[in-house]
This record gives structure tokens, C-alpha cells and sequence, in this order.
């Protein structure tokens, strides 16, 4: 039952990555937009999806002390700096997001991308400590939370690639689709020497390696909704390759079966209404196209674009 629980908390990571890790990567990229023909396709595709994410960390979360409560209190306990960090990066992440809307040339977008910045690389850097028993900001923990923004980058640019497509300019798809080509070259360049050093013997890492180039592949060809795919599996297999680090004794950390039975029952519950929801958002999301013109408020405001549509 404890490997069930394990198996369950990589999969709720993984969702986080490349779920919340792509709406971090939209964050760094409005950090850094050209103009407002960006932001907007970057406030579209984050708009009815951007706090939903955050379930997979509360899931996560959840799991853990609930299945592995002596790992919880040591991951908590040893690198509370960190995530204490991530946590106040979630919150003025999510404030300034809201007050960019009604205030767009004051600060909150700069808060808003910088934060986006500060919550993967804490997150990152905690993973990497965990993974090798190494301190956050050392040299592993720093490589882990660099590595991590840029993977969030990296998928934000190839999923944001196929929304501008469908709702901006021809240009402006061109422009997110040369930067995953280039933060995909940057993310390899980074992965697997990274992965080598660290001795990664799995072959998650041959995994990673032929998804990442399938991935720069299908971009060069303009697939660009079969390398929404293979971008995935190249990330996740990054995020499964360093779990296989961790030298952790789960067994002995892991609660009752009759706990674990609890948790599980009430997990399968959660689902019926969870799962559904979340699938049946994202395809609402993605069928929609907004029209060319979009109805504003007087102060400008894009009705579209309000973050709680």
C-alpha cells in the first residue's frame, strides 16, 4: 500500500509540473513580453485554469503527511526557508496577477513575473536537496531550481505556441515557437550532463533525451499539438529520473494500512467530482475561440482576460 501512496504522490507532482509548472513558464514569458499582443495570449490561456493548478500541490501535500508523516516533518522541518519562499511567491503571484488587470502599467506585472520565478526555483531547489541530501543552496539545489524554471519555461512557450496560433497573429505564434526552441536546446544543454553527474543511470534519462529531441523536431515541423506530448513526457521523465535519487526509508515511514485504507477511499471519492471537473475545464478552455474583437469596460478592461471569468 505505501509504494500505491508513492506512486500516487509522483503522479501529483508530475501533474504539477506540467500543469502548474507551463502556468509558472507563462508568468516568466509575460515577464518578458514584447507587447500587449503577448500578454494577452498569455492572460487568455492562464486566465480560467491559473488557481485551478494548485490543486495537484495541495494533493501532494496531502498525500505525503497522510501516507509518510516522518517524511513530511523532515522535508518540512529541514527546508522551511524555501518553501515558506514558494508559498509568499504563490500568494503575491496570484494578488498581482489580479491588480495587473486593473492597474497595467504599474508594478504588479513586474511582482507577477518575478514571482513566477521564485516559486519554481524554491520548489526545484527543495526537489534537488531531497533527491541527493544535499542543501538547497548548494551547488545541486541551485542547479535543481534553475533547471526547474526552465523547464516551466520551456513548456509554457511550446503550449502557449499552439494558443496564439488559434487567437493571435501569425507572429506572435512564430515568436513563442522560436523561444521552446531555444529554452529547449537551453533545457537539454542543462538535463543530461546535469543528469550524468549525478550518476542518473536509469533510462529515464535516455527517455527525457528522445523526447526533448522529438520534441525540437516536431517544432521545427509545426506540430504543434503533438509536441504538447512529447514536451510532457521529456519533463516528467526529468522529474521520475530525479525521484529515482532519493535514498528515502518509506516503508518504515509509511502509515497503517488501515490509514492508508482511509486516505484511499476518501482519494476515490475526491475523484469522482475532481477528475471530471478538471478534464471537462480544459476542454471547454481549449474549444474556445474568442472573437476578434472583445468586448472592454470603459477603463479598457477585457472582460475575456478577468482572471476569476
Amino acid at each position: 500500500m505505501s509504494d500505491v501512496a508513492l506512486a500516487l504522490i509522483l503522479l501529483g507532482l508530475s501533474a504539477y509540473l506540467l500543469f502548474g509548472g507551463a502556468d509558472f513558464g507563462a508568468g516568466v514569458w509575460h515577464l518578458t513580453a514584447r507587447g500587449a499582443e503577448d500578454r494577452k495570449v498569455i492572460e487568455h490561456a492562464m486566465a480560467p485554469v491559473w488557481e485551478a493548478n494548485h490543486v495537484w500541490l495541495i494533493f501532494v501535500m496531502v498525500m505525503t503527511w497522510s501516507a509518510f508523516p516522518p517524511v513530511f516533518a523532515d522535508v518540512m522541518g529541514s527546508h522551511w526557508v524555501p518553501l515558506s519562499l514558494a508559498v509568499l511567491g504563490i500568494v503575491i503571484r496570484g494578488s498581482a496577477f489580479v491588480f495587473h488587470k486593473a492597474v497595467p502599467d504599474g508594478a504588479y506585472g513586474w511582482a507577477f513575473g518575478v514571482s513566477s520565478l521564485l516559486t519554481p526555483f524554491c520548489f526545484g531547489a527543495v526537489a534537488g536537496a531531497v533527491a541527493t541530501g544535499e542543501r538547497w543552496l548548494g551547488p545541486v539545489g541551485i542547479y535543481a531550481g534553475v533547471l526547474t524554471c526552465a523547464l516551466c519555461a520551456y513548456l509554457a512557450a511550446v503550449y502557449l505556441t499552439w494558443d496564439a496560433r488559434r487567437i493571435a497573429p501569425s507572429a506572435t505564434a512564430d515568436l513563442f515557437r522560436r523561444r521552446a526552441l531555444a529554452t529547449g536546446a537551453v533545457v537539454g544543454a542543462l538535463a543530461l550532463p546535469g543528469a550524468v553527474g549525478l550518476g542518473v543511470r536509469s533510462p529515464l534519462l535516455f527517455l527525457s533525451a528522445a523526447a526533448g529531441l522529438v520534441s525540437l523536431a516536431l517544432l521545427v515541423a509545426r506540430r504543434y499539438v503533438a509536441v504538447r506530448a512529447s514536451a510532457a513526457l521529456a519533463v516528467g521523465s526529468v522529474l521520475w529520473g530525479a525521484a529515482s535519487l532519493a535514498d528515502l526509508d518509506l516503508d518504515g515511514a509509511a502509515a497503517s494500512d488501515a490509514s492508508l485504507t482511509v486516505v484511499y477511499g476518501a482519494l476515490g471519492v475526491g475523484a469522482l467530482f475532481l477528475v471530471p471537473s478538471l478534464v471537462w475545464l480544459y476542454v471547454l478552455f481549449q474549444r474556445a475561440e474568442p472573437p476578434a474583437s472583445e468586448p472592454v469596460t470603459e477603463s479598457g478592461e477585457n472582460l475575456r482576460l478577468r482572471p476569476h471569468n
